[in-house]
Formats: structure tokens, C-alpha cells, sequence
């Protein structure tokens, strides 16, 4: 059975814009709040002192509290005004949060259009967040049309600004021949470019060497990067794992170890694993 049964762009741009959602940015450090004052209270005021005064990063980061229900009351309507009130005012970040907010119907009415408007303006600003979140959305068409070239080009702002995940992207791109050149060598070096921070990226240089694409075939190889990938939390990457060391394919034959494979692999997320009573079968060697 084919590892790969769809193209690797599909398996990871889903597998990312699931789990991989971007991060606001933690909210600096306030000053201390007076003497038996909830530091709840102290950090919130201080930064809306500061929002106040025009700080548009503490608009954004008082924003982010509110998003989170972190320090303050949860209140996603708070925080996507005080999104709006920073992006307005050329925070970046602010617009990819906002962004953020709108494809999610979080404090405003979900609205793909706005989302993707709004992420690149957060990318046109410098925001590499921006960038990667306006490449998921011209790769799935969420509120644009379809558009597998602009999706490079804004993964590739993100990657070379150093965002790993937009660099997985950019790979998956590149080995599926989408938006840019096919070139199976270039997506190898993005995957191993990423895969410190993205686990994804070390399961599809495992997926790389089982198939022998970029790369000479070599199921131990693979065993080392899936092995990586699962460890790091990449349902995928254990469930093609649990298929080698069922198969006795670059790894010693161990069924038991398949199955906890597999078990872990459930656990991270990845329902065929969760949907298969046992190792799947073996990869083609």
C-alpha cells in the first residue's frame, strides 16, 4: 500500500491548519502591581494604561488576555476591538490576530474574506505570522479564490524570514510541482530546514526516503525522521512508523512496538490510527 495515498501538500497544509494555528505573541512583562493588588488586575491595567496612551502592542497584548482568558475574564469581543484599534493603527500583529479572530468567529462573525484581507495586511506589514496564515488561505481558497503561486510567494516571505512552518509549506509546495517548479530536492532541504521546530517537516522527509523522492530510498533513514516527527507529537509520523517496524523495514520487526505505535499515534490525533484495530500494513520497500 502507497504511503502517500494523497499529495503532500494536501496531508500537511490540513494537518497544520488544524492543529498549527499561529500564536500571539505573550504579552510583556508589567510593573509590579501595588502591594496585595491581584496581579491579574495590575498586568491588565497596566496595559490598558498604556493602550490608552497609543502603546498599539499593548492594545495587542491586552487583546491577547482578553482572547485567552489568561490573567482577565475571557472576552473575545474585547479583544477583537482592541485587535481592531492596533491594526488601524499599523501593528502588524495586530491584523493577523484580527485576521485570526474572523476566521474563527471569535469576538466578530466568522468571515473568510476579511480573514484573508487581513492577513495580508498583516504580511504586507512585516508580520511572518501574517504571511504563512495568507498561504493557508490562497491554498485552500477560504474567502479567495484558489491561488497555488501567491501561496508561494507567501510562504516563502514567512520561510525566509525564518517561520519553519511556512517553510514545511513551501516544501509541500515545491514536491507537488503547486504554484512553483516541481522539485523534489529543494523540498528535502525546506523539510530539513523546518523540522527542528515542526514535526510535520521530519515526517514528511520520513515519508522522502520510504518513497525515494528528493532522496536515495532507504526505509532506516525514514525510521530516524518519522521516529523524530513522532516523538515531537506528529500522529502521521507514528502511524507510518508503527507501518516500518510492523514490516521489519530498516528497524528491527517488532509488533508490539507497532501497536504502541499506533496507540500513540491515536492519541496525537490521527484518526486512521484511532480507526485501525492494528499496525497498517508495510510501506513498499
Amino acid at each position: 500500500m502507497r504511503v502517500r495515498s494523497v499529495s503532500l501538500v494536501l496531508i500537511v497544509l490540513v494537518a497544520l491548519s488544524c492543529k498549527d494555528r499561529e500564536r500571539a505573541q505573550p504579552a510583556p512583562t508589567a510593573a509590579a502591581p501595588d502591594a496585595g493588588a491581584p496581579r491579574a488586575a495590575g498586568l491588565a491595567a497596566t496595559l490598558d494604561a498604556a493602550c490608552t496612551k497609543g502603546d498599539l502592542e499593548a492594545c495587542r497584548n491586552l487583546g491577547v488576555l482578553h482572547a485567552q482568558g489568561k490573567e482577565v475574564a475571557a472576552d473575545p469581543a474585547r479583544a477583537a476591538a482592541l485587535y481592531q484599534k492596533a491594526c488601524d493603527g499599523g501593528n502588524a500583529a495586530a491584523c493577523n490576530n484580527l485576521g485570526l479572530a474572523a476566521a474563527e468567529g471569535l469576538g466578530v462573525p466568522v468571515d473568510a474574506a476579511r480573514a484573508a484581507g487581513l492577513y495580508r495586511k498583516a504580511c504586507d506589514g512585516g508580520s511572518l505570522l501574517g504571511c504563512r496564515n495568507l498561504g493557508l488561505q490562497l491554498a485552500f481558497g477560504r474567502g479567495v479564490p484558489v491561488d497555488a503561486a501567491g501561496a508561494a510567494a507567501a510562504f516563502t516571505k514567512a520561510c525566509d524570514g525564518g517561520l519553519a512552518f511556512a517553510c514545511t509549506n513551501l516544501g509541500n509546495l515545491a514536491a507537488a510541482g503547486q504554484g512553483v517548479a516541481r522539485d523534489e530536492a529543494r523540498a528535502v532541504q525546506l523539510w530539513q530546514r523546518a523540522c527542528d521546530e515542526d514535526p510535520t517537516a521530519c515526517r514528511q522527509l520520513g515519508i522522502a526516503y520510504v518513497e525515494g523522492h528528493g532522496v536515495p530510498r532507504g526505509n532506516a533513514a525514514a525510521a530516524v525522521w518519522l521516529d523524530r516527527a513522532c516523538q515531537h507529537g506528529d500522529g502521521i509520523g507514528c502511524r507510518v512508523l508503527a507501518q516500518l517496524v510492523r514490516a521489519g523495514a530498516g528497524v528491527a520487526k517488532d509488533e508490539a512496538r507497532a501497536v504502541r505505535l499506533l496507540e500513540q499515534a491515536c492519541k496525537q490525533g490521527d484518526a486512521t490510527a484511532c480507526a485501525k484495530p492494528g499496525p497498517a500494513p508495510a510501506p513498499p520497500r
